[in-house]
């Protein structure tokens, strides 16, 4: 290999936590084509929120027009794969589409959502969006005003390719002359989610089909920003960084006839991420300390607990992209030593140690792009 100054890597990661109630990760355990199936999770116990797969559908330009166009024409325009681990479930997953205006500050959002209290798919299974579906439609106009309706797709897209007017014909008085046509709102990311959290349930999401591009949800593939993400807090400033380290105990395996070890066993694997935090607020306390219960404003100790964690550490590869180590079951480990002195920071060190999930312990992923 060359030496190559691009690959040298610099820059400061960014540590984000998560409780254990909201899970997004990439599993191999089932897969609707490929290797990897994205798995969104809520046990039942945990507040509503975004678990989701994402990425940006830049492979083509998509444009409102494009979009209204395909509900006219193309019923199979915008689908996903899945499969589920209940029977029913009063919410099902959230289809979003997100366009922004070109060379402006206007964007929506169209959400697609599957019919409610339904049985589940035990098998995989395409969810496809038709005129008909049931969409959310909201987001900013260029002036900054806020819109949002609910009702088919239709009503947003054929009204408009009709010339009848509809609710984004706010969104269209500022784009003529844009280059692009009317419909002057391109694409810019597709996110599938699980939002409410009172209610336990997996669904497993795999192939997505936009204006007939299929993207597959393969970690580190070609899908451009593929990522799975859930309900998280950025821990905030440090003193010194974040640091990730993987150590392996190894035991030889010897013979009386060789003066050399044969082979060599791994009989541990660790791999820890630790930081000396430099905000003191309570949710930092409490995830630095293994066996604290927060509640509101108040932190407990001595309950006897050992609460496990999401942690995810993103930092930029040389080639300016995002690499995401994923650990889906963690756990603080260690002394919590904090100083009051006058004039100086108080710091928070804090040590997170992975535990094997149901597949890994640790994922490495880089966007493609």
């Amino acid at each position: 290999m060359l030496r190559t100054i691009r690959n040298v890597l610099t820059g400061v990661g960014v540590l984000s936590v998560r409780d254990e109630h909201n899970l997004a990760e990439f599993v191999t355990a089932q897969q609707q084509t490929g290797s990897y199936s994205a798995r969104l999770t809520k046990d039942g116990l945990g507040n509503d929120g975004s678990t989701c797969v994402e990425f940006n559908p830049t492979t083509v330009a998509l444009t409102f027009q494009d979009l209204a166009d395909d509900i006219v024409g193309v019923a199979n325009g915008f689908s996903y794969w899945h499969r589920e681990s209940v029977v029913t479930a009063f919410n099902w997953e959230q289809f979003e589409l997100r366009f922004e205006q070109v060379a402006g500050d206007g964007w929506f959002e169209i959400t697609g959502l599957r019919a409610q209290g339904v049985a589940g798919v035990v098998d995989w299974a395409q969810y496809i969006i038709v005129g008909a579906t049931v969409c959310g439609f909201g987001g900013n106009t260029p002036d900054g005003s806020s819109v949002f309706a609910w009702g088919p797709l239709t009503t947003f897209a054929v009204a408009t390719v009709a010339g009848a007017g509809s609710v984004e014909a706010a969104f269209e008085a500022a784009e003529t002359g844009s280059g692009l046509g009317v419909y002057a709102y391109v694409c810019t990311r597709c996110r599938i989610e699980l939002w409410e959290g009172n209610q336990a349930r997996s669904s497993w999401i795999d192939t997505v089909v936009i204006d007939g591009t299929a993207y597959a949800i393969e970690p580190g593939n070609a899908t451009p920003g593929l990522v799975v993400s859930s309900p998280a807090t950025d821990i905030g400033y440090t003193e010194d960084g974040v640091t990730l380290t993987y150590t392996a105990d190894e035991t030889d395996v010897e013979v009386e006839e060789e003066t050399f070890p044969i082979d060599s066993r791994i009989t541990k694997e660790t791999a820890e991420i630790t930081c000396n935090m430099a905000e003191s607020s309570l949710f930092n306390m409490d995830k630095a300390m293994a066996g604290s219960v927060l509640s509101g404003n108040v932190i407990t100790l001595g309950g006897g607990v050992n609460k496990f964690l999401n942690l995810t550490l993103e930092v930029v590869t040389p080639l300016g992209f995002k690499r995401t180590y994923y650990m889906p079951k963690a756990h603080a480990t260690g002394a919590v030593g904090m100083a009051y002195k006058k004039g100086e920071k108080t710091l928070m060190p804090v040590a997170f140690q992975a535990l094997k999930g149901d597949e890994y312990a640790v994922l490495v992923v880089d966007c493609a792009a």
